[in-house]
């Protein structure tokens, strides 16, 4: 890669990853502030649930691919800042959860720890199996392109999650930061199909085809 290029890589990750941070930050203070005026808590526990569990699972997918071989300084310190913004994400949405009275599960540790989706409050069968599912692609994989390439696809499930599903919850607060979770959680998309070699236009078209997509699985 010749100076220019790698420049402009740089300024890319720069620039994308300081976008995606300015998002994180965004709406953190709102959602557990309305919950309490929401009548069907239910429904805000499924959602927060498993977002929690998503975003955790993105956690670890981040952390596990800045220590990867082959990825570089630059981008290290992008992974591990967006491992960073999704554990923002997922603590903001546990402090929901804890205002509606319900624990949330806990964080993976390995891509085997599927276990921490069972018996918890708002996780049935079908969505316990539907986060392992997205845990355990995490497992064997040891090359910085086949992670991207996961968190690529993880990303795009994420995005998918919030535009489906947070627009319809009962508390205008939380469907607000749902979508501003979705904004980050398309710049950090963006930001690894640039990596994977995607062009400018290519990446913006992925992060917006995975806002058309069927219910996320």
């Amino acid at each position: 890669m010749n100076t220019e290029a790698a420049q402009s890589r740089r300024e890319a990750l720069r620039r994308a990853a300081l976008g995606a941070g300015m998002v994180a930050a965004a709406g953190f203070v709102r959602p557990a502030a309305a919950l309490a005026q929401a009548d069907d808590t239910e429904t805000l526990r499924d959602f927060l649930v498993e977002a929690i569990g998503r975003e955790q699972i993105a956690a670890l997918g981040y952390a596990t691919t800045a220590v990867a071989d082959g990825v570089d300084t630059d981008l290290k310190r992008t992974l591990e800042l967006f491992r960073d913004q999704e554990q923002a994400h997922a603590n903001a949405l546990r402090n929901a959860l804890d205002e509606l009275g319900f624990d949330p599960p806990e964080p993976p540790d390995s891509p085997d720890d599927t276990g921490v989706f069972d018996g918890v409050d708002g996780i049935d069968d079908e969505t316990a199996t539907r986060l392992g599912d997205l845990l355990k692609g995490l497992g064997g994989l040891d090359k910085a392109d086949a992670l991207l390439d996961y968190l690529g696809t993880l990303e795009e499930k994420q995005l998918a999650y919030y535009l489906l599903n947070g627009p319809a919850l009962p508390s205008e607060d939380l469907s607000t930061t749902s979508v501003e979770i979705a904004g980050c959680q398309a710049q950090h998309l963006y930001v690894v199909r640039r990596q994977l070699g995607d062009n400018p236009v290519d990446a913006l078209v992925a992060a917006g085809e995975a806002t058309d997509v069927s219910p996320p699985k």
